[in-house]
């Protein structure tokens, strides 16, 4: 029995001890002070917001960001959006994203970009990642414990709005079109990676959210085989999907401006793009309100003026060659 109590003892101790530090270390509590990691700065950002104000959630990994500007789409449509996705994120983690954001969001529509489906982990760091996400999504101290070490080095000099970041600077594309119509051929997805999305899924229709895959525009990153592979998967789990590579016609990127990287990744220009092909699907398909006007929503109304202002700001460079510059970790 004694040996029972104490077991019971040390577990609550400890139980305890991770709570405090919990609250301490709670992502909120030091995101507008600089000190959280990039990577983790859009999923404590969410935390932040209003609740019951997002309307649009849009995950996935780099591309996810490079795709929409959430200002501009509240500017030009009324649409309250969020990006939440992460620089490699993994399907699982953007199943834990879209379940803590709906916890104060009411959310309508994910946007779903489907590069990270095709990407194959290996099933023992996908192993690992399901205990430590788990774990990182329940103890907010596991998460964000490297702030001791942002507090020594300094606070970052990034800017977010609603979890996009301008980039300003080009890098044109040289190469040529990778995509070939005609290919038939299709890339094979894992089976743990259609088991996460039909998890998401499953809990986006059981709480009335409408979930839409999308690829946003890259050279690199995508082509015909992968086209072909979410094709599949869009028809078998009855879900909508819209391939901005595909589709590039309607957007008309222009390769020597709009990619920071060569042709892999969005800058704002090619951002600005995508985001109004984003938009007009969301207003002919998705019955989204309006909410601009809304004193509800004034929040939004009052940060257009600093958004803008950080496009003027910003021109022509990006926060990673400014840091480069400074000699500054992210």
């Amino acid at each position: 029995m004694k040996n029972i109590l104490k077991i019971i003892g040390f577990t609550a101790g400890v139980l305890f001890i991770l709570w405090v530090l919990s609250w301490f270390f709670d992502g909120t509590k030091w995101l507008e002070k600089g000190y959280i990691a990039d990577r983790d700065v859009r999923i404590a950002g969410i935390d932040a917001e209003i609740p019951g104000q997002i309307d649009v959630l849009n995950v996935g990994d780099s591309l996810c960001n490079a795709s929409m500007t959430p200002m501009e789409l509240y500017r030009d449509y009324g649409y309250t959006a969020y990006n939440i996705g992460r620089d490699l994120q993994k399907p699982l983690e953007s199943l834990f994203c879209i379940r803590k954001a709906t916890k104060k969001q009411q959310v309508k529509v994910i946007l779903w970009e489907a590069h990270n489906l095709v990407r194959d982990d290996g099933a023992i760091d996908f192993a690992n990642m399901l205990i430590s996400e788990y774990f990182k999504y329940k103890v907010p101290f596991i998460k964000y414990h490297y702030i001791w070490k942002n507090w020594l080095e300094g606070p970052g000099i990034r800017k977010y709005f609603k979890g996009y970041m301008v980039n300003e600077e080009f890098k044109p594309y040289r190469g040529g079109p990778n995509y070939w119509y005609l290919d038939k051929e299709v890339h094979q997805i894992q089976k743990r990676q259609k088991l996460l999305f039909k998890l998401a899924l499953d809990y986006c229709r059981k709480n009335n959210i409408q979930l839409v895959m999308y690829s946003g525009i890259s050279a690199y990153s995508y082509d015909m085989r992968i086209h072909n592979a979410i094709v599949q998967i869009a028809e078998e789990y009855d879900v909508e999907y819209l391939d901005a590579n595909y589709d590039k016609g309607k957007i008309s990127i222009d390769w020597s401006h709009d990619s920071f990287d060569g042709g892999d990744h969005m800058n704002l220009f090619g951002c600005q793009k995508m985001t109004r092909y984003l938009g007009n699907y969301l207003a002919d398909e998705c019955g989204l309100t309006d909410h601009r006007g809304d004193p509800a929503y004034r929040n939004w109304d009052d940060l257009l003026p600093a958004y803008e202002q950080e496009l003027k700001d910003m021109e022509g460079t990006s926060y990673p060659t400014i840091e480069k510059t400074m000699g500054k970790n992210k």
